[in-house]
């Protein structure tokens, strides 16, 4: 009779209810403001850490990432951005950090591109292996298979748009690279 009892469905971690874990926000301690405002006035004077911060903001780090290299209080930094002579620094450098990261991921998309290329034309990968990684391939190319009616039967669809939309991304890749 235990054959007949129905155990429940596995669940999956996406369907399980989201956790929160309960978290104190300690407000700064009287110490610790005295700390950084004394810090912020010892520093303010300093044009040669600004300028080195203004160079770090420049080359596209953040203002956490330039206060730790500095080894002074983010707030400090933070307090400098707000300068007129800072905010163009600091839009230049996130305009630098776009677009090393889009040139990091064309990058990631080549190696990508090259693995799938690799298990596709391997003669001595599984055939399902090859065949998924052809797959892959013309999915990202915008040429997909189609399935009809109850049979399924592989039709090829040609994207027309592809070739403009390769343009665009070959021109976009080389106009952020050439600023």
């Amino acid at each position: 009779m235990e054959d007949d009892v129905e155990s429940p469905p596995p669940t999956l971690p996406a369907s399980d209810g989201l956790q929160l874990i309960p978290s104190t926000v300690v407000p700064a301690g009287e110490a610790e403001v005295v700390s950084m405002l004394a810090e912020q006035a010892r520093f303010d004077g300093n044009d040669e850490l600004k300028g080195v911060a203004k160079s770090l903001l420049g080359a596209g780090y953040t203002v956490a990432t330039t206060a730790r290299r500095l080894g002074i209080r983010p707030t400090t930094v933070w307090s400098w951005s707000k300068e007129p002579e800072f905010v163009e620094v600091i839009q230049g450098g996130a305009d630098r950090r776009q677009q090393v990261l889009g040139e990091g991921l064309q990058e990631a998309a080549e190696a990508a591109l090259s693995a799938l290329l690799e298990v596709a034309t391997d003669i001595g990968a599984q055939p399902r292996d090859r065949v998924k990684a052809s797959e892959a391939i013309l999915d990202r190319c915008g040429i997909t298979p189609q399935s009809e009616s109850s049979e399924t039967r592989v039709g090829v669809t040609v994207d027309v748009d592809f070739d403009e939309r390769l343009a665009r991304i070959v021109a976009g890749g080389i106009a952020v690279g050439s600023k």
